[in-house]
């Protein structure tokens, strides 16, 4: 038979250990779940963080000019530099201008307007150089500016995996599908499409492959205007630069 004493004995241990229980229960934490970093892509060097105009009025002369500011001071300096020396060489060939009592006010002009292109290894700038300078009509061409993710400039050598070695091979495919163009002259595409560094200078990489840009008077008569030839991927795979052009791969 159970005493008395034995039984408060009995009463007071559980009660020692629900009171552990208790508070053991209580201090004890949920594990919080992390939520999943994500992670932000760097912004690439040649992201326009803002747009610079350069325009310029004189007596005879009107220039509006444009050019992007980016996270690079390099390529900056490369829009900076592109932009001033056609602004200083269109003044100089409009000096004699100046000098005509009756020259029209703004008969004379320069127009550098820009446009990019962003691709998945590539990030290109379009510029459009319009002018005219006196005589029948005016003169137009463009240049590119391309830059891969680092903010590193691309040539026309870094699209092939040789270099410029590749670019007389490249410049073949080029020909052969400026030539099935309605009233294509060959003697004009193989002179201004031939394989050389000079005729490759605006370029444009895509997802797809690269588009060439050919300039009034460069493979066709002024007439013709601007012409832009698309070169897909698959036509110079074996060439390709498989880091700006996955498709190769």
């Amino acid at each position: 038979m159970i005493t008395k004493k034995q039984f408060a004995i009995f009463i007071f241990a559980l009660l020692v250990v629900v009171a552990f229980v208790v508070i053991g229960f209580r201090t004890t934490t949920t594990p919080v779940a992390t939520p999943d970093v994500v992670v932000t892509p760097a912004l690439w060097p040649s992201r326009e963080i803002e747009k610079v105009s350069a325009d310029q009025k004189t007596s005879y002369a009107e220039i509006t000019a444009s050019y992007p500011k980016t996270e690079s001071e390099t390529i900056n300096g490369y829009f900076n530099t592109f932009v001033g020396d056609h602004i200083k060489q269109f003044i100089e060939d409009t000096s004699w201008a100046g000098e005509l009592q009756n020259a029209e006010s703004g008969a004379l002009m320069l127009d550098i307007s820009y446009k990019s292109v962003q691709a998945t290894t590539a990030h290109t700038y379009i510029f459009t150089v319009n002018s005219y300078t006196g005589g029948a009509h005016g003169m137009q061409f463009r240049k590119t500016f391309s830059f891969n993710a680092e903010g590193r400039l691309l040539t026309i050598g870094s699209l092939f995996k040789n270099g410029l070695s590749d670019l007389p091979a490249f410049a073949k495919i080029v020909q052969k599908e400026l030539l099935k163009r309605d009233g294509a002259q060959a003697d004009w595409i193989a002179d201004g499409a031939d394989g050389k560094e000079d005729n490759y200078q605006s370029f444009i990489i895509t997802d797809t492959g690269v588009t060439v840009l050919f300039d009034p008077y460069q493979i066709a008569p002024w007439s013709d205007g601007a012409i832009d030839i698309a070169i897909p991927t698959a036509s110079f795979k074996s060439i390709a630069n498989k880091e700006l052009f996955v498709a190769s791969q």
